[in-house]
């Protein structure tokens, strides 16, 4: 069976994605990892694979973004075309079949780069099927594997955010499922816009106010546009002022906790701004969860801008439906 499967890997692994049209759409979750490694490997591939993705989403229960499902080197030909697939040893035990896995993926310079070298994370896209990763990871040493994940892992980080990113901008996006009418609506109203999926709808919509609030049911997703003719803010102290008294002003019985509060520069689109994170909680009922808002200054309106979007699943994961959310918030524009 080995030497069928590898046989089939060394032909296509890499090799030119120019016929990447003949190759079907990667299956599975997006925010899932299928990491293929021996059993007695696990506990050392996980240390990696906690510092490459390292982030976590508190809701107010930690949440990862990226969940791990674990399958045996026998079973590779089984979750082969899956969207995110690692391959994973450490050492050359004999007995190891991830080790002897990754051995005859790899030609042998390549392997002997993993061992003796500093190549120990190979990274690739496409291999079996389109809008794919795909990543081995080898070295002799669980140390010397962790030393590479530092170097690298920001970077390999990004490549499966930016796939997440793009996949579920397809399933949010494509086909006739816009709410266009409403999208040209806010052009025409407010100056900017953004792509409305189906199933929102407007929850608050004041010119008065300059506030715009729309939501999803259920799970409850809410996106928000705030916007303040002039600068508001000139630095994090200003930011946290002027961010805190929103949810008051403009959602009624919400605030923000102080508890995982945090301010951080950020990029937004084109702009540079302010990202805010942390947990949104009811003053009068027993709700709450997690959030992400991004104020930012546009020099062409002259405006400052507060979107801000938040959850509420209780008891189920989060992750994923704030990120969509954070998807739909990306999409906004200025119409002009």
């Amino acid at each position: 069976m080995f030497k069928r499967l590898i046989l089939f890997i060394t032909t296509i692994l890499f090799w030119s994605s120019g016929c990447d049209q003949f190759k079907p759409r990667a299956m599975g979750a997006d925010n899932e990892l299928v990491v293929v490694a021996s059993s007695g490997d696990r506990d050392q591939v996980q240390k990696v694979l906690t510092t490459i993705f390292n982030d976590t989403l508190h809701t107010p229960q930690p949440e990862p973004y990226y969940h791990t499902l674990w399958v045996d080197p026998e079973n590779f030909n089984d979750v082969n075309n899956h969207v995110n697939v690692i391959v994973a040893a450490v050492g050359d035990h004999p007995r190891n079949l991830g080790a002897k896995l990754v051995k005859q993926i790899l030609s042998a310079s390549q392997y002997k780069s993993t061992m003796e070298g500093e190549n120990q994370i190979i990274f690739t896209k496409d291999v079996y099927a389109r809008n794919q990763n795909y990543l081995i990871i080898n070295g002799p040493t669980t140390d010397k594997v962790l030393e590479k994940a530092k170097d690298q892992g920001p970077w390999l980080k990004k490549q499966y955010d930016d796939l997440f990113f793009k996949r579920q901008s397809k399933h949010l996006f494509e086909g006739s499922t816009l709410q266009k009418e409403l999208q040209d609506e806010l052009a025409d109203k407010y100056g900017w816009t953004m792509k409305i999926p189906w199933g929102y709808t407007v929850i608050a919509d004041s010119a008065e106010q300059q506030f715009f609030w729309m939501g999803r049911d259920i799970p409850y997703r809410w996106l928000a546009v705030q916007w303040t003719d002039g600068l508001t803010f000139t630095d994090s102290v200003s930011v946290h002022d002027y961010v805190k008294t929103i949810p008051p002003a403009y959602f009624g019985h919400i605030q923000y906790a102080d508890h995982l509060f945090k301010i951080e520069p950020a990029e937004f689109n084109e702009w540079g701004a302010w990202k805010i994170t942390g947990l949104w909680e009811s003053i009068k009922e027993a709700q709450g969860g997690p959030f992400i808002s991004y104020l930012f200054y546009d020099e062409t309106t002259d405006r400052s801008y507060f979107i801000h979007l938040m959850i509420f699943h209780p008891g189920k994961d989060k992750y994923m439906l704030l990120r969509q959310v954070d998807i739909v918030a990306h999409s906004f524009r200025v119409a002009n």
